[in-house]
């Protein structure tokens, strides 16, 4: 059952900055003043209690509104600004009717950009196909096969949610800060070249040049720290076990994907068929799980089977037989 926190002068004053902090790091100004904001947070515990209850109640809630104070026609939002003036009761009564009834007034999480009514441009590419859409403000987005992603451009900041798949994002710098949401997890920076995939809840991210952050979506203050930068050609896994370093999905050579090509060492036949199928043209099917448990190294064009059929039946000595239901490799 949630309760309403004890009222005051003080308590009043630290959930008015609490809500104007959520604000601001819902936005790429919270990268920047992440120094600042753990400060306000290590000045009292009721400044961490405050934080994190304005997350709890934003989290709960299940539906977005605008809001004439913080929504998409708001003034930035500043301590200063909350320091000075303590007209919050409204908001306050409306963020915890939100979470008892599932009802009434929500933060505005897109912080500046575009409503949510306004429409996303949606990028997808089909599932035999890598597709690259270059955008108006000079960045370029390479699709991997079946991938989406959606595209708001403000005045203010440029946002990119990877829906599904795998997509590399070259960003260049413009004068507006890029998030990028995936796994429930947010980057951002001003120029990057950044890979990012997502498969559920999972997912991963690698920064091939620039400088870019990361964070969790919801972020308790009081537990956990955020804003973790990423590490070159090194790949950093989203979602539930976010903040590890992991094995990219193409150990070697995954910087090449987006040309269709990639580089494997010891990998079992079998994985190879599975990716390369993935792309959704003829399949490619071994039939003799000896040969599937085989282990091959080298460079494959991901998106042409035949080519990656003749190349293993090469190298293996096995026979190749086009049927109805896809390319077969056996042995002689």
């Amino acid at each position: 059952m949630t309760t309403v926190p004890p009222t005051g002068p003080e308590i009043d004053l630290i959930e008015e900055e609490a809500i104007a902090w959520f604000v601001v790091r819902q936005d790429a100004e919270g990268f920047t003043r992440q120094e600042e904001f753990e400060g306000w947070i290590a000045r009292s515990a009721a400044h961490a209690a405050s934080y994190a209850r304005i997350e709890r109640l934003y989290r709960d809630a299940a539906i977005l509104q605008v809001s004439d104070r913080y929504g998409a026609d708001r003034h930035e939002p500043t301590i200063a600004a909350a320091q000075s003036r303590h007209r919050h009761g409204l908001l306050i009564a409306g963020l915890v009717a939100v979470a008892v009834a599932g009802l009434g007034l929500l933060l505005h999480a897109w912080s500046g950009s575009e409503p949510p009514s306004s429409p996303a441009q949606v990028l997808a590419s089909d599932n035999g196909a890598i597709r690259s859409i270059h955008l108006a403000d000079g960045s370029t987005i390479t699709l991997d096969a079946a991938s989406r992603v959606d595209v708001h451009l403000s005045g203010s900041q440029r946002r990119f949610a990877l829906v599904n798949g795998r997509a590399r994002l070259d960003l260049v710098k413009d004068g507006r800060p890029f998030i990028v949401t995936a796994a429930q997890e947010e980057i951002a920076g001003d120029t990057a070249l950044l890979d990012v995939e997502t498969s559920g809840e999972a997912g991963q991210a690698v920064l091939w040049r620039g400088a870019a952050q990361a964070r969790p979506l919801w972020h308790d203050a009081a537990l956990r720290s955020d804003a973790a930068p990423l590490r070159a050609s090194t790949a950093r896994a989203l979602g539930p076990h976010a903040g590890h370093q992991v094995s990219p999905r193409d150990a070697v050579g995954s910087r090449d994907w987006p040309s269709g090509w990639a580089e494997y060492r010891a990998l079992p036949l079998g994985t190879l068929a599975e990716v390369v199928n993935s792309y959704g043209h003829t399949p490619l099917l071994i039939d003799d799980p000896a040969v599937a448990s085989a282990l091959v190294s080298g460079r494959f064009r991901l998106t042409d089977p035949d080519a990656v059929a003749q190349r293993l039946a090469d190298v293996f000595n096995l026979v190749i037989t086009r049927r109805a239901d896809g390319i077969h490799l056996a042995t002689r």
